[in-house]
């Protein structure tokens, strides 16, 4: 493809009109005169007049294709390829496949609407289509058949992720190829597509349109299930607008194991609580809700796993009733049938001495002191974090920063430096992302955080680290920083009512639960997934399904729920301008790439240097025409 490196200059061609223009003048007929020595000239050699006329002809071609010449060497011509060629406009078609389109009739008003939006797609453009939930696929590239992209279309059906905008605008601006373009995107429309603060990037010159699938219809889902020693709990959600009353069923093995009946207000959630020991393998609990979305009408879990997990907490000495007394009651607290954790406690000198086995028998460790912790025991801590264990760090004042920088790891970014002897300045914790899992059980109440007040605090931080809560001063308050396969979570204060009254609060033991559930979720042991964290190789379908330890000592097979994301279910929306704010639009580097490959293959190809020459050459031939014109 012929393309030009400066096209502005093909302006100059204009210039070739001008031969053209003296040509037409000169063809004026002259006057005639009469002369008496005429007659004189009849014996003269006469030119006929064609041939002379031919020669015009021919020098004012010649001249006219000189002036193209020049206007063409100053354009810079060459023959473009590979993304130099990306000069038509693209029509990205968006599609949403997360299972809040799984109510009946949804996702087929989803499928005209991305129809539509390839019929209206300008004659020249490329369009290609993308489908998006959790992640985001290629359905169809950027082509010139739209019956393939329709095809495309007809074939997407709603699957069991959740719908996250992030991953759609980021495989469309892809497929854009730096080319001018149109991102259509077909949703409901969901405020949870964003995550809090979350912004997307698209090229600049990117047109961002959406289709508005629209509302959720009244929807009852299974959001929960606990299994205790004496019975199984549900938690079940009306979305809708009305009171209703749920059927639930559980199954355990695939056999009937009980039925029971909610009743639940507008946007309300309330247990069914199923008495007696659960015993099998795997637990089901149904609503029934034909009308609703159909993904969130069943959710799985494992039995077996009845009994608490063990939580360790590291002090000075291990005595956890001077040392960690709010911490121990935190999270031992509920009765003895149903307490969430059981608290286990080593002080720093003595875990020298324990093995590696024997510190990954524990779902999550607390590090609430250093002192004593010898470099033997911040290598195993290490070690369990980078074999999938979750440590928490309260950057108290027991807490030496020198010290705990060795415990995720050599490789760790974590830094924590204890400020001594500065005036108590009070602040308050504001998280920053209420959808992390530490904050999503406080989402409509994140601002009780606001009622903690926080006397001291250290400075915490990482290259790598990422800040999930500040104080109300702008300090970093909380961070989550990467360990290996585990994780780790670092708070910049104590959690012993020294440098803060956070355990005289409310919030402090859901808080602290939170947390551990958290870490936990890393061990390899954690039976519980929603289908964006599925270990790898397993199905992303709902269901209790078998996997491996992946070469993990000590974890054989073992069995895993997979539910969908209850967040999805979420029936609040966002509108077009609250989309569109989420949305940043980059320097076009693809556009930046494209331009810089046609300046190499034009200076590889050279052919304003072979336009020269050939205007020379006609130049050349149009003075020896034009001397024997004369």
């Amino acid at each position: 493809m012929l393309s030009f490196l400066s096209p502005l200059f093909l302006a100059g061609a204009a210039a070739a009109a001008v031969p053209i223009v003296l040509h037409l003048l000169k063809r004026e007929p002259e006057a005639r005169m009469k002369w008496a020595a005429v007659r004189l000239l009849k014996r003269a050699p006469v030119e006929h007049t064609a041939r002379r006329h031919l020669r015009e002809l021919i020098l004012l071609a010649l001249r006219v294709a000189a002036f193209v010449l020049l206007a063409l060497a100053f354009a810079r011509p060459f023959f473009a390829t590979g993304a130099a060629v990306a000069s038509s406009s693209v029509t990205i078609v968006a599609l949403d496949t997360s299972y809040s389109l799984s109510a009946p009739g949804r996702f087929e008003r989803a499928r005209q609407l991305a129809k539509d939006a390839i019929a209206r797609a300008p004659a020249g453009d490329l369009v290609g289509v993308v489908s998006f939930a959790d992640e985001a696929e290629i359905l169809a590239k950027p082509g010139a058949d739209r019956v393939l992209a329709a095809a495309a279309i007809d074939e997407a059906a709603p699957g069991f992720g959740a719908t996250r905008y992030r991953a759609a605008l980021s495989a469309a601006s892809q497929n854009l190829d730096g080319r001018r373009g149109t991102i259509v995107v077909v949703t409901d429309l969901q405020e949870n597509g964003w995550d809090a603060g979350d912004h997307a990037s698209v090229p600049a010159g990117t047109t961002i349109q959406l289709a508005d699938v629209g509302a959720l219809p009244p929807n009852l889902a299974v959001t929960a299930v606990r299994t205790l020693a004496d019975r199984v709990v549900a938690t079940i959600h009306n979305g809708g607008a009305r009171p209703r009353d749920a059927r639930v069923h559980l199954t355990i093995d695939g056999r009937p194991a009980g039925d029971a009946i909610v009743s639940l207000g507008p946007n309300q959630s309330a247990d069914a609580t199923f008495a007696g020991a659960p015993r099998g393998s795997s637990a089901a609990v149904a609503v029934d809700d034909p009308g609703g979305i159909q993904a969130d009408n069943v959710r799985y879990a494992v039995l077996g796993g009845t009994s608490r997990p063990t939580v360790l907490v590291v002090t000075g000495s291990g005595d956890l009733g001077r040392e960690a007394f709010y911490v121990q009651h935190a999270l031992a607290a509920g009765t003895a049938a149903n307490a969430a954790f059981q608290v286990a406690s080593v002080g720093g000198a003595p875990l020298a001495a324990w093995t590696d086995d024997r510190l990954a028998a524990h779902a999550a460790v607390l590090l609430l002191s250093t002192r004593g912790l010898e470099r033997r025991g911040r290598e195993l801590l290490a070690s369990y974090a980078q074999n999938g264990g979750g440590i928490f760090i309260a950057a108290g004042p027991d807490v030496d920063g020198d010290v705990v920088g060795d415990v995720l790891g050599a490789g760790s970014t974590l830094r924590i430096v204890t400020v001594n002897g500065t005036r108590p300045a009070p602040r308050a914790l504001a998280p920053g992302d209420v959808r992390h899992p530490v904050f999503q059980a406080f989402a409509g109440s994140s601002a009780t955080f606001g009622l903690v007040t926080f006397q001291n605090a250290a400075r915490i931080g990482g290259s790598a680290c990422q800040t999930l809560a500040r104080f109300t001063t702008g300090d970093t308050a909380l961070i989550e920083c990467p360990a290996g396969e585990g994780r780790a979570l670092v708070l910049a204060s104590d959690l012993d009512n020294r440098w803060s009254d956070f355990p005289l609060h409310a919030t402090f033991v859901p808080f602290l639960h939170e947390v551990v559930r958290y870490l936990a979720s890393a061990r390899a042991h954690a039976s519980d997934y929603v289908i964006a964290d599925v270990p790898p190789g397993v199905k992303r379908v709902p269901g209790v399904v078998t996997v491996t330890g992946a070469g993990r000592a000590g974890t054989g097979p073992r069995p895993i729920a997979v539910n969908v994301d209850p967040r999805e279910t979420d029936p609040a929306r966002m509108s077009v301008d609250d989309f569109q704010s989420a949305v940043t639009r980059l320097k076009d580097a693809g556009g930046a790439e494209a331009r810089v490959e046609a300046r190499q293959q034009e200076d590889r190809q050279h052919l304003w240097q072979y336009a020269l020459a050939l205007m020379a050459v006609l130049l050349a031939v149009e003075g020896i025409v034009a001397s024997r014109t004369v």
